[in-house]
């Protein structure tokens, strides 16, 4: 049985194409799926600052759904919550359409599928065709034994798509001769905010990582008109940040309590976002917030099959659709890293992700609210009511 290698690559900026998809007709697939990882990230990962893009490990998930059968596939479909194949393509690919031509910002989601030389090494023509015409995948052969030469135009490939802020993804003696095939997600990110920050407003801040310990930040203040919201129930304040192109934002969701992060994941997870986005209005917010960078790797071996998928790791995974000669295949390896960087001009992330086998009312409110981020807080980079990232910092 041969291996498969998936990756998952993510990064913050917003593109521009053109979609002749109507998107409502397809459910919202990427909030339900990306709150669920967020849980299981953080908890293997408590005591971190994260990034990551659940969509970019998302969009891989579907495309290796096209090629499985059984209680693989049905494992799968079930944690991204689609059954019906032709749903699952044509949703993925308005998805992906949409996201690739939001105007005024850079958004970059592309796919990439490294195939084994050799006649027994060959995609299905239907995996194949639903990979170019449903995620935009392209395909490449390669000799997989030649490992470093691999890894090294994989890695370079993520660098170029995620605007060199994912370098050296794929780790060395990762890729093998026992590999046979890899796929490659790779999310960027880049957007101006629609209000900078002055960086002479930049300050020194003690930023309270808990009730007892402290670190120095660089917060950046801003007034303005901001959609805000309190959040009783939670015991949080809800801002948007938005970038210039107002449907996408960096929406911060910030406790009131400096140990209240956790009580406010578990509310984050049983919630539907956009009910909370509906009860956002525009309001004159004194806003300070910390500039941040945040890198992070994540074990999708060790995180996917707390989200139900399990079999696709071992060797009673069924891919038989995936291969023209229909070997059998497994996930060997998965993992996704993910960067972001917010500074007073704006924000930029990005993210990859990869498997190997082996808002608010327009009325201006005049009330001030001070929503001071100086403990830790949770966020979500979004567009309209889509999460592309999501997070969470609690001091450097």
């Amino acid at each position: 049985m041969g291996n498969i290698y998936i990756l998952f690559s993510t990064l913050f900026l917003l593109p521009i194409l053109a979609t002749s998809f109507n998107v409502d007709e397809h459910p919202n697939i990427i909030n339900p799926f990306s709150l669920k990882f967020y849980k299981e990230a953080t908890l293997q990962n408590a005591d971190k600052n994260l990034i990551m893009s659940p969509l970019s490990a998302e969009v891989l998930l579907g495309l290796l759904s096209v090629g499985a059968r059984g209680n693989t596939q049905k494992e799968i479909n079930n944690a991204i919550q689609l059954q019906d194949p032709e749903m699952i393509k044509s949703t993925f690919q308005a998805t992906m359409a949409k996201l690739n031509s939001i105007e005024g910002i850079k958004l970059n989601i592309a796919n990439k599928i490294y195939v084994k030389d050799g006649e027994n090494f060959q995609l299905s023509p239907a995996f194949k065709s639903v990979a170019a015409d449903h995620f935009s995948s392209d395909v490449q052969n390669v000799d997989f034994s030649h490992s470093e030469q691999v890894t090294r135009a994989i890695n370079e490939w993520v660098e170029s798509k995620t605007n060199h802020k994912i370098k050296d993804f794929i780790p060395p003696k990762t890729i093998d001769k026992t590999t046979e095939l890899v796929l490659v997600n790779a999310i960027y990110f880049q957007g101006s905010w629609q209000k900078p920050f002055n960086k002479k407003l930049t300050h020194k801040k003690k930023f309270n990582k808990n009730e007892k310990d402290t670190v120095d930040v660089d917060l950046m203040c801003q007034k303005g008109y901001f959609s805000h919201a309190e959040l009783p129930e939670w015991n949080s304040d809800i801002l948007s940040l938005p970038y210039t192109n107002s449907d996408t934002s960096l929406i911060i969701i910030l406790p009131k309590t400096v140990n209240g992060l956790k009580a406010l994941e578990e509310k984050i997870l049983n919630c539907e976002i956009h009910q909370i986005l509906n009860m956002m209005e525009s309001k004159q917010v004194d806003v300070s917030i910390p500039k941040f960078k945040i890198e992070s790797t994540f074990n999708l071996k060790t995180l996917l099959p707390e989200l139900g998928m399990k079999t696709l790791f071992s060797a009673n995974a069924d891919f038989h659709h995936l291969l023209k000669s229909h070997a059998r295949v497994y996930v060997s390896k998965a993992t996704q890293k993910a960067f972001i960087e917010v500074n007073e001009l704006g924000t930029e992330a990005g993210a990859a992700t990869d498997f190997q086998m082996t808002r608010g009312s327009s009325n201006v409110k005049t009330k001030k609210v001070d929503f001071i981020a100086d403990h830790p807080f949770y966020y979500m980079l979004m567009h309209n009511e889509d999460i592309i990232f999501c997070g969470k910092y609690i001091g450097a």
